[in-house]
């Protein structure tokens, strides 16, 4: 599952800086939820079916890799999957949201005021009645059994890494929520963490990726994480044409790895960059895809 991957960079750059660049292809595990959100949803759905509820309901917007995962895992262990989606639905629905929908799920439309306020809105409430046997999934995975379930991932990780050629001193990965690097953060052998977030602000999740992390392990290593918060590219889900032409320079030079557009795609970019200013100098990186690549619904595939 490591593949050694080849940056649009002059082979000399990395040589003089003594940087080798290679990753770590989670887009590859399990079909019905790559990357991470299998990891964020396994342990949510097994404490749903131990509880014997019937539903499993989360949040999500109309092209949510999220929403999509949670359906199909949902649907194979014989669970209803309900997700709460942000902003009107459409007569036309997204592919995502008719994914969920074939997968026997169901779909409830949320104003961006409900939506924010989460579990806490009125239309939470009002879901909760009509769904009494039912277990909440924060948005993304993102509580205490999705981060564990990351923790675990590390862990998985890490267990590649069998002979010192494989052995990176930094795994280098995008954040929406935060849940996967608090995961990843907590494991007492997990190396550096480089971290380029999705999302505008991204540096304000350095409080909540390591109160996580202390929750999972309170002797959490909370100095080996850094955040660079520079090429979020205008936001969550802003794939701006800058960015369209480099993710199809990077599939030119390595036509077996696709990048999704919300997260992966932004990691690699900000990763080039930070080497082109001289900022890694003798690091051996290893890039996490964390799935995402059903994210190109939402966009004009390259």
């Amino acid at each position: 599952m490591i593949q050694t991957f080849s940056l649009t960079l002059p082979k000399k750059k990395c040589v003089e800086q003594g940087i080798s660049v290679s990753i770590y292809r989670g887009d590859l595990e399990h079909p019905a939820a790559p990357g991470n959100k299998w990891h964020k949803l396994k342990y949510n759905i097994d404490y749903a079916k131990k509880l014997g509820l019937t539903h499993v309901i989360s949040f999500g917007g109309p092209y949510s890799n999220h929403l999509h995962a949670l359906a199909n895992i949902s649907h194979s262990v014989s669970l209803q999957a309900v997700a709460i989606v942000r902003g009107e639905l459409h007569p036309t629905l997204t592919p995502t949201l008719r994914d969920f929908v074939q997968q026997g799920g169901i779909l409830w439309p949320s104003q961006r005021r409900d939506y924010t306020l989460g579990i806490e809105s009125d239309l939470a409430k009002q879901i909760t009645a009509f769904y009494p046997n039912a277990y909440w999934v924060p948005e993304g995975g993102s509580n205490a059994l999705g981060i564990a379930g990351c923790y675990d991932w590390a862990e998985q990780i890490l267990q590649q890494e069998t002979v010192p050629q494989q052995q990176f001193d930094t795994w280098v990965l995008s954040a929406g929520t935060g849940a996967t690097c608090a995961g990843f953060l907590a494991h007492p052998h997990s190396p550096e963490l480089l971290v380029f977030p999705a999302l505008k602000k991204g540096e304000n999740l350095l409080p909540t990726i390591n109160a996580f992390a202390l929750k999972q392990n309170t002797n959490s290593q909370l100095d080996k994480l850094s955040i660079i918060a520079d090429y979020h590219h205008g936001g969550y889900a802003k794939f701006p044409v800058e960015l369209q032409e480099y993710v199809k320079q990077i599939h030119q030079l390595n036509p077996n790895v696709k990048l999704d557009p919300v997260y992966t795609a932004k990691v690699v970019y900000g990763l080039e960059q930070e080497i082109r200013k001289g900022r890694l100098k003798n690091k051996k990186l290893l890039i996490i895809h964390t799935g995402g690549l059903q994210g190109w619904s939402g966009f004009n595939q390259y």
